[in-house]
C-alpha cells in the first residue's frame, strides 16, 4: 500500500505546472478578459518582453487557428446539380476554376465531372 501511495505521489508532483506555465496562463487569460499588454504588466509585475512574447505567440496561434477551421464538405452533402449545370453549360471551362465557383475542392469537383448526368 505505501508502494502506491508514493507513486501516486510521485505522479501529482510530476503533474504539477511550473511558475513559467503559471505567468504564461495568468498574462493569457488577463489578454482574454479584454485586459492591455500595459495592464498585464502593471497588474503582475512581470517583464515587458515576456507579457509581449507571449501574446505575439498566443495571437498567432489563435489566428493561424481560425485559419484551419473550416467546414468539412461530405460526399452527401457535396452538391449535384449546379456543378453538372455549369459543365455542361461550358465544358471548356477549367475544373480548377469551377471549384472556386462552387465551393468545393477540386476532387471534389472531378469526381462530380466524372459521374454520367442522370
Amino acid at each position: 500500500m505505501l508502494l502506491v501511495n508514493s507513486h501516486i505521489f510521485k505522479m501529482a508532483a510530476m503533474l504539477k505546472p511550473n511558475a513559467k506555465y503559471n505567468r504564461r496562463v495568468a498574462i493569457i487569460e488577463g489578454f482574454r478578459a479584454g485586459r492591455l499588454a500595459t495592464e498585464v504588466i502593471r497588474f503582475f509585475g512581470y517583464p515587458r518582453s515576456i507579457v509581449y512574447n507571449v501574446m505575439t505567440k498566443y495571437t498567432t496561434l489563435e489566428q493561424s487557428n481560425k485559419v484551419y477551421q473550416r467546414e468539412r464538405v461530405t460526399r452527401k452533402n457535396a452538391p449535384r446539380g449546379p456543378p453538372q449545370a455549369l459543365i455542361s453549360d461550358d465544358p471548356g471551362q477549367s475544373l480548377r476554376k469551377l471549384a472556386l465557383i462552387v465551393g468545393v475542392s477540386e476532387p471534389t469537383i472531378r469526381r462530380i465531372a466524372e459521374k454520367p448526368s442522370i
